[in-house]
């Protein structure tokens, strides 16, 4: 997992940087609405960078031949078994945010005491699958629930809103649960958990908030008069003065709490951008393209190694990482071979490895994927498919092991 993590960050760096730098523009130009709904090529750049499939180009071209190898590492008896501090620090600060994140959110919900209340009371009708509940527990209007979602005001909702605010912040949540904000939301927050070091990701976390809210601001007052927009912005600095500086709200959701967040919201109001289709479609398509090439990009790199093969071939690593011998294989002296098939792809990294044949099985067959799968190619025109290699696991070089069928050769020599 860590080895995937890794090669996200080049790429995730690159999008994210462009994202955040070129918000205020964006912001300028295509409106809330455009630059909330470009935070989704985020993912999708991810998403076509790790694509393990060339579709321009494919080859299945003969496997190099190589020549021999020898590395000699230290004694296998001698190796101590340890602990991958790096993986294990990643996996308890991921599952601790998860398991904070959990248990606060059911504390919150559990703590709500809701009473249901009727939409007409409001003069506004919800959409299907939407209803209104009140809470002495909540300071300001949220959505709460993952497979239900409900529609949570403050207990005294009607007493610090006027019917017009009141129906104007109904409708700003419900533009939330229309465009299933709290899925968006659960997408984003996964983010947080795989690469929480990462400060690009906490900060464009908090932009993809703010974005989110700022859009349904400008769909709530698309078509509302002066006079409209003027009591709305009033309902947010109600909102502002009656949240408490430690809230829930504020703490998790940032959607009235938070008085810088107001101010940028007052303002966007004041100087609102309609979003225009035509540019946002062209900004779109230039941006995939951009920051798709730029994630490709990310995934070049890899060393020097001592490895040395037919260049002429065009597939030859450049960086090779040797399995470790199993602790308990060395001890019991067992010697064997495992046969992997696997791809690379334009920029020479391993996909797909597969065991083709393991002799003896389940032995050596674990530690030989793990090291084929930091190998890095040569970078090349073509995705190879099918690439086979041999890897012998032997306690030392006078070895009896048969490998005259290897059609690429490493020995790892106890």
């Amino acid at each position: 997992m860590i080895d995937f993590l890794a090669a996200q960050i080049y790429p995730l760096t690159v999008l994210l940087s462009l994202a955040l730098c070129s918000h205020n523009q964006l912001l300028k130009r295509l409106g809330a609405k455009g630059t909330y709904a470009l935070w989704a090529i985020i993912p999708l750049a991810l998403l076509l960078f790790n694509i393990p499939v060339d579709v321009f180009s494919v080859s299945n071209a003969a496997q190099s031949e190589f020549s021999q190898y020898l590395t000699i590492p230290k004694l296998a008896l001698e190796q101590v078994e340890h602990i991958d501090w790096l993986s294990l620090v990643w996996i308890v600060v991921s599952a601790f945010l998860i398991i904070t994140a959990f248990i606060s959110h059911f504390k919150f919900n559990k703590n709500l005491q809701l009473s249901k209340v009727r939409s007409q009371l409001f003069r506004i009708t919800l959409p299907k699958g939407l209803t209104i509940y009140r809470s002495s527990h909540v300071h300001s209007p949220m959505l709460v629930g993952l497979f239900e979602q409900k529609l949570v005001i403050p207990e005294d909702f009607e007493d610090i809103y006027s019917t017009e605010q009141q129906q104007l912040i109904l409708q700003h949540e419900i533009c939330h649960f229309d465009r299933n904000d709290i899925y968006w939301n659960l997408l984003a927050f996964s983010f947080i958990t795989l690469f929480w070091f990462h400060p690009l990701v906490w900060l464009s976390y908090f932009r993809f908030r703010r974005d989110q809210e700022l859009s349904c601001d400008q769909t709530v007052l698309a078509r509302k008069q002066t006079e409209s927009r003027i009591t709305y912005s009033k309902a947010l600095l109600v909102a502002a003065e009656a949240t408490p500086p430690l809230s829930f709200a504020q703490l998790s959701f940032y959607e009235y709490g938070d008085k810088k967040i107001m101010f940028e919201r007052l303002k966007h109001i004041k100087h609102a951008t309609k979003s225009s289709s035509v540019t946002l479609a062209v900004v779109s398509a230039l941006s995939i393209s951009l920051l798709s090439a730029a994630s490709f990009a990310g995934n070049l790199g890899g060393g020097e190694s001592g490895y040395h093969g037919n260049k002429e071939l065009g597939v030859y690593p450049k960086v090779r990482i040797e399995p470790k011998y199993p602790k308990q294989a060395a001890q019991e002296g067992i010697e064997g071979a495992v046969v992997l098939k696997f791809d690379i792809n334009a920029d020479g990294d391993v996909k797909n490895v597969s065991v083709v044949k393991a002799l003896p099985k389940g032995v050596f067959d674990k530690v030989a994927k793990i090291a084929l799968r930091q190998w890095k190619y040569e970078s090349s025109d073509a995705y190879h498919k099918d690439q086979l290699v041999q890897l012998d696991f032997r306690m030392g070089p006078n070895s009896t092991l048969d490998t005259s069928e290897m059609l690429e050769r490493i020995k790892v020599t106890h």
